[in-house]
């Protein structure tokens, strides 16, 4: 096995148990309209620092949420993301998440 395919398997490993057992914290933000609002959102939404308004990241959060299929939340957020945000997301999940079972 090559060092580049034990990198990749360890981050797919990561990225799954992470998005079974993500944390759920408050965040409060004032919404393009002006109103301040505190829902409870998975904590990378509340830390990434995303190229556009938070609320407009909420909207793609309760979008990938609608199915209440939690097994596919994540993957459903990730595809509606540009490019930037699923770097910026997967480098905060790489650098923020520990709780998965390791496989080496």
């Amino acid at each position: 096995m090559t060092e580049e395919l034990k990198i990749a398997m360890i981050a797919i490993n990561k990225w799954m148990f992470h998005g079974w057992n993500y944390k759920v914290v408050p965040m409060t933000f004032t919404t393009p309209g002006g109103v301040s609002v505190t829902p409870y959102v998975p904590e990378f939404l509340k830390e990434v620092k995303w190229t556009c308004h938070i609320s407009h990241m909420l909207e793609k959060w309760n979008h990938a949420t609608r199915s209440q299929d939690p097994d596919t939340y994540m993957t459903k957020f990730y595809a509606e993301l540009d490019n930037n945000n699923r770097r910026l997301l997967l480098e905060w999940v790489v650098q923020n998440y520990n709780g998965e079972k390791s496989l080496f």
